[in-house]
């Protein structure tokens, strides 16, 4: 019987807790793949990566993905980093990040 396996690339409890001080909000995602679960934390995006993707997705969207992973990534697996399915379904997740901040407006 195969021991699931837990791939985070030696990251700490007080690394987090720098990430956090330094960039407010930090998104770990895990993505399983058989009996491996490979961890990636990441930050939100400054205005200077939104900026690079959006000017590389009028190009090449698969290159834009890889600028915003790249402007975000604070550490963890680094297989995400080079295996396409493991990117790609971190990808997803750190889309759905994104978008989780809600905002409203109000005429006055």
């Amino acid at each position: 019987m195969n021991k699931a396996v837990t791939i985070d690339g030696g990251v700490t409890e007080e690394q987090i807790a720098q990430w956090k001080a330094q960039h407010r909000k930090v998104t770990r995602i895990d993505v399983v793949d058989g009996e491996e679960t490979h961890i990636g934390y990441f930050k939100r995006p400054s205005m200077e990566t939104m900026t690079a993707v959006s000017k590389v997705s009028k190009t090449d969207e698969m290159r834009s993905a890889q600028v915003l992973f790249d402007g975000c990534w604070l550490g963890g697996s680094p297989v995400i980093k080079t295996d396409a399915v493991l990117f790609t379904a971190a990808m997803t997740q750190l889309n759905k990040a994104f978008t989780s901040a809600m905002s409203s407006l109000k005429n006055l």
